[in-house]
């Protein structure tokens, strides 16, 4: 069976009440993904405005600086999936480490932007990367057995986007939050100096609105909320693993091996990278058009802007899940993708008439009343509110359907291999996750230097704009175009699924 029997209708199941989870339980486990929101992207979009918007360092540059832990951070994501597979204690396989890596983050995101500022650029760098790549190695240890937890909570084709929705729900929050990073902290210095505007901070008073804020997001927002889901969060497989451990450990190279050879975990990591290439390249270029193009250079303005847009995309999103949730209960999580990706190709199309000068005059001012209603007219007539009502749902793809669908897949792998991998499968796809983010962002680097783009100006050239439009518009368009092909051979459909269980629970019996 294919993916395009999904088209002939597919019945409407309901879920075993054993099989569903506790309200609390899927709350709790969900904050987590606030902290994997927080971990996943605070570091690559502060850490581009921070060092070559506030610093001035070339983007180039950055890019790479910015890639290379991504990179680390996908090659520990495997070795970590490993080793909490094999796990074994009296709290279980994945708690230990969640609890772990979230007091983890929180230290060593705070550490990054201790920036020494009379450094070289390539000091600085230096500084950047070797703090970043402690901060991506307490991201794995927290969030492969985090997402291996969310796996083996159910065993339900259904219940499994129910808790992805929630973890999708708390990442959402997560994403209104670390856009506004770099907007809060610099407002929050110039009430503390007495400045009338953001422009008079000095780059040092910059960074210390920075460094605050850090603190902030890496202790409450990290820590405490990661901490939860290891002291909530229940592991319905852990048993069974105890079972399986009897016999000798398998190597790593042997499992992850195997674990490849799955062709869906395969298409899903191939969906996965062309999604995230095209979210994060279009994301990339509207934040720069939004502060060059359309705000004439003032970095506070335009990030504004972005904020607003985020905002907007993460209300969507949250909007969205029991929409999906729903959608993929009455059809199928291919169905649902399906949806999604045709969203996004029309968002592209909307960008390209919404991102253009002239909407974006009216200044933001939020002290007041009257001010506040005056933003809020001029966001409305920008109709920049077009843009996230339209690509909202984006994120949903990785976040909620293609998660649970991995969760599928590990029932597919324990049919052909004899035992429980949730981490390993999860380590996969986030290797695959985070490679495409690491290579996003080289190409925005070296494409922002390619087309001439120069910060230290006031104003970019025409030409430079018009590539940076249509690379946002065509650079999230064609890979959703790609996307929404190869979902016709993906084969782990709703029956096949729901078959592979069945098989499961006459083999070994309900867990």
């Amino acid at each position: 069976m294919d993916a395009e029997s999904e088209n002939k209708g597919t019945t409407e199941t309901s879920t075993p009440r054993h099989d569903r989870l506790p309200l609390a339980e899927k709350l709790g486990v969900g904050t987590g993904g606030l902290t994997v929101s927080l971990g996943n992207q605070s570091v690559r979009t502060t850490g581009m405005g921070v060092l070559n918007m506030i610093l001035g360092i070339n983007a180039k540059w950055v890019g790479l600086v910015l890639a290379i832990p991504l990179l680390w951070d996908a090659i520990t994501d495997p070795i970590m999936g490993h080793i909490s597979d094999n796990f074994r204690s009296k709290y279980g396989r994945r708690r230990p480490f969640i609890f772990g890596g979230a007091i983890l983050m929180g230290l060593t995101f705070a550490s990054i932007w201790m920036i020494p500022l009379g450094w070289s650029d390539g000091g600085k760098l230096a500084w950047f990367l070797i703090t970043s790549l402690c901060f991506y190695t307490s991201y794995t240890i927290f969030s492969v057995p985090f997402i291996g937890l969310t796996y083996e909570m159910t065993p339900d084709y259904d219940e499994r986007t129910a808790v992805q929705g929630y973890v999708t729900f708390w990442n959402r929050l997560g994403e209104m939050s670390y856009m506004g990073l770099i907007p809060l902290s610099l407002v929050f210095i110039a009430w503390k100096y007495g400045y009338e505007t953001t422009t008079d901070l000095t780059i040092a008073e910059k960074m210390e609105g920075i460094r605050i804020s850090a603190a902030v997001y890496g202790g409450i927002g990290m820590t405490l909320f990661g901490m939860v889901p290891a002291l909530i969060g229940k592991e319905r497989n852990y048993q069974l693993n105890l079972k399986e451990a009897k016999g000798p450990r398998p190597r790593f190279w042997q499992t992850a091996k195997s674990a490849l050879q799955n062709k869906a975990c395969r298409l899903l990591c191939i969906l996965s990278v062309c999604t995230i290439v095209a979210g994060v390249f279009a994301s990339n270029m509207d934040w720069y058009l939004l502060i060059y193009y359309l705000s004439d250079g003032d970095i506070a303005l335009g990030t504004q802007w972005k904020l607003i847009v985020t905002i907007g995309y993460a209300t969507t999103g949250i909007i969205g899940i029991p929409l999906i949730v729903w959608l993929t209960g009455k059809m199928s999580k291919i169905q649902g993708l399906r949806f999604i990706y045709g969203m996004m190709m029309l968002n592209a199309v909307l960008r390209w008439i919404v991102y253009r000068p002239g909407r974006f005059d009216d200044p933001l001012q939020w002290t007041g009343l009257a001010e506040i209603m005056g933003s809020l007219g001029a966001v409305f007539q920008s109709l920049i509110w077009l843009d996230p009502m339209t690509g909202g749902l984006f994120w949903i793809g990785v976040g909620v359907l293609m998660q649970s669908m991995i969760a599928d897949v590990c029932d597919d792998d324990e049919l052909k291999n004899g035992s429980r991998r949730e981490a390993i499968f999860g380590a996969i796809f986030g290797w695959a996750t985070k490679a495409s983010f690491a290579v996003s962002f080289v190409m925005v680097g070296f494409f922002l230097s390619f087309i001439g783009f120069d910060p230290s100006l006031p104003a970019q050239t025409e030409s430079t704009y018009f590539n940076m439009r249509v690379a946002m518009c065509l650079g999230a368009a064609t890979p959703a175009l790609l996307c929404f092909v190869l979902l016709a051979l993906y084969p782990l459909t709703k029956e096949k699924s729901e078959e592979n269980r069945r098989r499961l629970i006459s083999l070994r019996g309900e867990v």
